[in-house]
């Protein structure tokens, strides 16, 4: 927030509702903002609420290059 005018672009890596506000005023403010998420815990009010959303596990493969799977425990 201190360097808002330091960047065109927000990357959030949350689902968490409680950013919403944030993305509005950022949006408000000229700002594009992107959210990265898991598919079941994003709400859709953030979903929608940002200029774009990304299925985190769908770029895994182009990060890593290799699958991510979960740990059993």
């Amino acid at each position: 927030m201190h360097s808002k005018n330091s960047y065109d672009t927000a990357i959030f890596f949350s689902g968490d509702s409680d950013f919403l506000a944030l993305v509005t005023y950022l949006r408000n403010g000229g700002k594009r903002v992107y959210v990265f998420s898991s598919k079941n815990n994003i709400s859709h009010e953030l979903k929608t609420g940002a200029d774009g959303y990304t299925y985190i596990l769908a770029i895994t493969e182009d990060i890593w290059g290799r699958e991510l799977r979960r740990r059993v425990e």
